[in-house]
Parts: C-alpha cells; structure tokens; sequence
C-alpha cells in the first residue's frame, strides 16, 4: 500500500533499512533478532516498494494549492492561506532521504548476491527513480546533501562522518543525475531472459523496459535543457545523444504512479485534505487568458478543451475568475466549492455552510475526489513525466537551438504534437475516472475540434518569431500541461527567467506579494542537527529570495 501520512513513510523506510542493519549485528543476540517468521534481510522487491512509497504525493500538496499555484499563476488564492510556505517541504525532503537510504540498502543486498549482473534493469530503474527525486527536491531547495548522504548504515564510533553530511552544489547534483540516467538508458536490458523481475512490485512501468528506457532518457532531456542556460556545455552533450534514442513522445507515455492499475491499493485521502475547507484556490485570470478568447462568463469564448477538465464554473454557473492580482475593489470571495459533504449529495452547492457565497470559478472538484470517495478506486495519477512535455521540450530544442541547429518547422511540429497530446490526456483522465459524473466529457476532441484550436490565434504557433512569441507560446502549453505538476511549473517559470504566462494587470501586486519566493529554506532538524554543514552552505542565513543554481 503507498501511503501519504509522514509517520508511514518514515516507518517504511525505518524498518526496511532496519533490517539490512540487523545482518551485521548479531553478536550475542541471535534469538533477539531472529523474527518470528520471515527473513530478517529486506528483499530487494520490498526495498523497492519502500522506495516508490516515498514518491507519492502526500501533505505537501497543501503547500502546492496553498502557495505554488499562485506564485506558478497556473491558479490563484483569494486570500492568504492558513498553511505556511513550504510547511509540508519537509515531506520531501524525508521522504528523498529515506529513499537514499534505501537505495543504498538495495545495493548492499544486491552486491551480496552470487550473481549481480542479473540485477541490472533493477539498478537502472533505481538510478532513474533515484534521479528524478534528487531533481526534484533540489529544485525546491538548491544545493542540498547529497553523494553523501544516506549512507547511515555504514555508521561505527570510527566513522561518524555519514551522520553529518556536507552540501553538494546543485550543479554537481544536476551532473550526477545526469550520468546515472544516461548509465541507465546505455544499461537497461530488453533480451536477457535472466534479468531479475520485480513481479507484482515493479509499480511505476510494470516491467515494460522500453518504456523505462523512454522515461530515462526523457528525463535526461528535461534535465539537461533545465541547465543549458547555466552550462550550455555539458547540456549540449546530453541533449545530442538523448534526442538520438528513444522518449516518451513515441507512444505517449506518461509516466507516474497510476492508482487502481499499476499501484492497486494507492491511499489518495491527501487529495482531498490538500482541497479542503482551507484551500482557496480558484481559477486565476492567468489562466483564463490562454483558455478563453472573451471574458463572457456563459463561457461562450472558451477554445481550451482543457478549461472544463481542469476548472469548473462558480455556483451560479459562470466562468467567473478570479484577478490573478487583485485591488482593494475585488469583491470578496467565499463559499466552499471542495467540501465533500456538500458537493457528493448536490453537486451544484458551492456555497458555505455559514452563508458565504462561492462567486469565483473553480478547480473542478473531481480532482480532489478521485480516489478519495468511498467505492472510487481512483485513476488520475501523479505524474512524473508526460509525453507531451516532451514534445515542448523538443519544440524548445530546435526553436532555440539547442544542442542542434534552429528549426523553425521541426519546432512548430513539436509544439503542435504537444498541444495534442496534452489535450487528449488531460480529457482522457476526465473519461477514465470512476468518481466523475457532472460534465464529463463523452469522448476525446474529434479531429475538427483539435484542427480549430490548433487554428486559433492564441495557440496557433508563430514561427516567425521562433525566439519571442513562439517560444513564449511553447512555454504557456507546457506550463498548462504541468497543470497537476506546479512544482515543474515553478521550474520552468525560474528557468526561463520569468517567460511563462504573467498577468501584467496590477504586476506590483504579485511582485510584493509571491516576488521574492525562490526556493524553500531547509528544515529546522538541517541546523539542529547538521549545523556546521548548514552553516558552511547558508552562511547563517537561509532565505526564500536566495536564487537556485538553474534559476535566470
């Protein structure tokens, strides 16, 4: 079962690193630590699950719908949230260093066996998962523990150095990611029957290597484009060789943790605390400019097939957003569009039980209730990769050449591949889910449909200004695409210096307001307890303006 509370986690990953321990401390204690049934080593299946358990999503969702959407513009809060920035960062920050303690404990169990070269597609989807969430958390914090760090088990009165463990700089990091993944990708095996099998275990990809192979090598290309603007050398190299082997973009994978299909029995309760009484969000202006040529709130002017997959009107049936940056004249906002009680038995009730009135739109509730109603197994994932960022990727690749050489066409076809990709899978969720009954949609865009959006001014691909509006164009889908990924979005947004969609109505707002959020200070327990590191990496002083590696 992949659990969301903290205390689980860290009890998987306790226990299962634990018992690895336990081998090499057996002296006059045989019986004590002899179970009462099993074997007292973890197994590398159950290694494995331990460390897929630590990428789900859990509380630090409250952060993204309480702070990233707004500081993204891919949504909007309309009044200060109740929950801290970063309060549930340290969620992840866990989570990751259990797993490298996992992973680690993986390898002293795999180096143990008569013959490891069968474990070679093992090692490679642990380098890449390994990879992803490094990335992933030093894009929330920086420079961070790393090489190493989870390394608990090596511990003795002689070398107490692993519990105190130096920061590497976010470069290095990046580098390092990027040399496992492409270790992978050289590595992963698709003929030799005498690979090991994770059966049952293996829930992210069900032991399809090919697609471990496309998920690898994209996510080389993802990182390896996030760091050109940093160091364009060793980017080039990495974007050459990916773009010449398999990505997602061939079958349209998208990869994550599938509920109810690859993880079976995936506990989903945190989306619905994450949308609960205290989330403001509300469909922001931002977005609504990209998703609506008009303003007219019967949503006669919406031309996004996305819009009503990912919003929903306000409780009197108007597409109604909310300023992105918003006056002292805005009027107040209210109701309770993502309480379950109400909205399961009337649908249309979005007001609050104390009166207040819900006038804005909203995220469409089904989001909040996949997976978490009763009888609903749940279907939309949480997604690491998809195959149309991949696209955008490549449509950045050639219409700023880089690693290749500009290519207006091959940009405008990536982009539009994107475009489609992104609309038939964001609507296909919509379809797939048990629990979605109000406005689901019959089926996906029909070919007349999809040619008239491609078609409309807003989308339409410029590629006579491959360096401006077409690049800013190719950043917006892939921004939009990131809909349920705001931290990616929040990524992209510092990686290109600011490039995706901004509402330039009252800017200062948003500039006082959300303007100096760049990263997450680390946890309390880094100075409490790693405090020389802490203070060599901060300087005493650990603030959220403080600008990561990889940002513009």
């Amino acid at each position: 079962m992949i659990y969301y509370k903290r205390k689980h986690l860290s009890i998987i990953g306790v226990a299962l690193i634990m018992a690895t321990l336990f081998i090499s401390c057996t002296k006059n204690f045989e019986k004590i630590n002899t179970p009462w049934n099993g074997s007292p080593i973890a197994t590398v299946p159950q290694l494995y699950v331990a460390f897929v358990s630590n990428l789900a999503e859990g509380g630090d969702q409250v952060t993204y719908n309480s702070w990233t959407y707004p500081i993204t513009q891919q949504g909007v809060v309309y009044t200060r949230p109740d929950y801290p920035y970063g309060g549930d960062g340290n969620n992840d920050w866990n989570n990751f260093y259990h797993n490298l303690s996992n992973y680690n404990a993986m390898m002293t169990v795999i180096a143990a066996e008569p013959d490891t070269t069968i474990y070679t597609n093992v090692k490679a989807m642990m380098k890449v998962l390994r990879a992803y969430q490094a990335i992933k958390l030093s894009n929330f914090y920086g420079d961070m523990p790393y090489s190493l760090a989870g390394k608990g088990i090596d511990y003795s009165p002689s070398n107490t150095s692993v519990l105190k463990v130096p920061y590497d700089k976010q470069q290095n990091i990046y580098l390092s990611c990027l040399a496992d993944l492409k270790w992978a990708v050289d590595n992963f095996n698709t003929t030799d029957p005498k690979q090991f099998s994770l059966g049952t275990s293996e829930l992210v990809l069900v032991n399809n290597i090919s697609q471990w192979i496309e998920f690898a090598n994209s996510l080389r290309l993802r990182i390896a484009v996030t760091m050109y603007g940093k160091d364009p050398s060793d980017a080039t190299a990495q974007i050459t060789d990916a773009l010449s082997k398999p990505l997602l973009d061939a079958d349209n994978t998208n990869v994550g943790l599938y509920p109810g299909t690859n993880v079976p029995n995936m506990d989903l309760q945190a989306r619905a605390y994450s949308f609960g009484t205290e989330c403001r969000l509300r469909l922001g202006t931002t977005m609504w400019q990209w998703m609506s040529s008009t303003n007219a709130q019967d949503g006669s002017g919406i031309f996004d097939p996305r819009c009503s997959v990912f919003f929903e009107p306000n409780n009197d049936t108007l597409w109604n957003p909310f300023p992105q940056n918003p006056t002292n004249s805005t009027p107040a906002e209210g109701g309770d569009p993502y309480n379950e009680g109400n909205r399961d038995a009337d649908w249309a009730n979005k007001n609050g039980n104390n009166g207040t009135v819900n006038l804005y739109a909203d995220f469409n509730y089904y989001w909040s209730r996949d997976g978490a109603a009763t009888g609903s197994t749940g279907s939309i994932p949480e997604l690491f990769m998809t195959a149309a960022e991949v696209h955008f990727l490549k449509a950045e690749i050639n219409a700023l050449g880089l690693g290749v050489s500009v290519n207006g066409a091959t940009a405008q076809t990536e982009y539009n591949a994107g475009v489609t990709a992104s609309v038939n899978f964001w609507v296909s969720q919509a379809i797939k889910s048990d629990i979605w009954v109000v406005n689901k949609p019959a089926g996906l865009p029909d070919a007349p449909t999809m040619a008239a959006f491609l078609a409309n001014p807003v989308v339409a691909f410029d590629a006579s200004d491959l360096g401006g509006h077409g690049l800013q164009q190719i950043y917006a889908q892939e921004w939009i695409d990131m809909f349920r990924q705001p931290w990616e979005a929040w990524t992209l947004m510092r990686r290109t210096g600011g490039k995706t969609p901004m509402d330039s109505t009252n800017a200062t707002f948003y500039t006082n307001t959300y303007g100096s959020y760049q990263r997450y200070i680390y946890p309390s327990s880094e100075k409490q307890y790693n405090a020389a590191n802490w203070q060599a990496e901060t300087g005493g002083t650990d603030l959220i303006s403080t600008k990561i590696w990889i940002a513009q």
